[in-house]
């Protein structure tokens, strides 16, 4: 597909705006005009964050429930949201969207695919059916093909019903020059028939490791909290200093609290960082060695969200100065979408 003069947009439960990053990144390369026709999100503090971020290329933006303005029933009459959005929503050439993902995680026992906001996943389809965007991509946690509302075998059917060609694919961000071992489900859509050839070029032979993006971040002195990492307790300050001075990786099973020793799966956690390797999966709880593996490398601390956010792959020029709680911070950091996904995406399509 030959874009025009510009890339439109839509980013669905857009979060500090990951993908909607990588599209820009990809605008930006190949000297397009950028406009984010829609976006959207439930949670205050990261709409806040996106539309100030994004404010030069941002036309609407919704901050709230999308399931309260977009039906997931493709059978009722439009609402009147809908038939504004199939109005104003012309000419989208990528539709974007990661619907809330803890339903499905492996990570959450509770609620574990059956939870109501796996259905945020077909409000997705009901977007993609009014506005008909020429690509998209969902991006979701492995696990999310499990879930007891088969969203992913329902949301199929209907997208090749609306002409487009569809494929799931488990994309391994460090494939994608991203120095963190990442996996996610992510369905891809095209109304191009070239799905296959955009898929093949999103991967590349470029490798990235903690030092690569790391190195000038160490000494930084600073009192902000985007560069400071969060305080341990006595009893982990111990840990770590452990790993450290045996220059060791994994916490031994006697120095782990009761309820991870013996017999466990989760030897990440309370684990340190290598310096030539890859990070595990970044989350929102990257500031606690107890939730996996986040001690900095060389320096005797949890790495800090200015390094979460490189790890993630996220630009130096994003501006975090409204974001005030440590929490929050690492929360939207955590959940972001690496932007080499829709970057490598949209470059794809070009033939780049």
């Amino acid at each position: 597909m030959n874009l025009s003069k510009s890339i439109k947009i839509v980013d669905l439960f857009c979060g500090m705006g990951g993908l909607t990053i990588g599209a820009l990144q990809a605008a930006k390369e190949l000297a397009l005009d950028f406009e984010i026709s829609f976006a959207c999100d439930i949670d205050k503090t990261t709409s806040d964050f996106f539309s100030k971020n994004f404010d030069k290329y941002l036309k609407e933006y919704y901050q709230g429930d999308i399931s309260k303005i977009i039906s997931d029933d493709f059978l009722s009459a439009s609402t009147t949201f809908e038939r504004k959005i199939a109005k104003n929503l012309k000419d989208i050439d990528f539709l974007f969207a990661g619907p809330p993902c803890q339903g499905h995680s492996n990570l959450n026992n509770h609620s574990r695919r059956e939870d109501p906001r796996n259905a945020l996943y077909l409000n997705t389809i009901k977007v993609i059916q009014l506005c008909a965007p020429k690509y998209f991509i969902i991006e979701n946690v492995p696990s999310v093909v499990h879930s007891k509302e088969s969203v992913i075998e329902r949301s199929k059917k209907l997208l090749l019903g609306y002409g487009y060609e569809v494929e799931e694919v488990v994309v391994e961000f460090k494939m994608l020059g991203i120095p963190q071992s990442r996996k996610r489900h992510v369905m891809l859509g095209s109304l191009n028939n070239d799905l296959q050839s955009v898929i093949k070029g999103i991967y590349t032979n470029e490798k990235s490791m903690l030092c690569d993006v790391l190195k000038d971040l160490i000494g930084i002195e600073s009192k902000e909290i985007f560069d400071t990492s969060s305080k341990m307790s006595e009893t982990n300050l111990k840990r770590a200093d452990f790993l450290y001075s045996t220059d060791s990786y994994d916490l031994p099973n006697e120095l782990r609290p009761p309820c991870h020793q013996g017999q466990h799966s989760y030897k990440s956690m309370y684990g340190r960082l290598k310096w030539n390797d890859v990070a595990q999966t970044i989350t929102g709880g990257f500031g606690s060695m107890g939730q996996g593996r986040f001690l900095h490398p060389l320096e005797r601390r949890v790495i800090t969200p200015h390094e979460a956010a490189r790890i993630q792959g996220l630009p130096d020029w994003l501006d975090y100065t409204r974001v005030s709680k440590r929490s929050e911070l690492q929360k939207m950091i955590g959940n972001a979408v690496p932007p080499a996904l829709s970057k490598r995406f949209v470059l794809s399509t070009q033939g780049r």
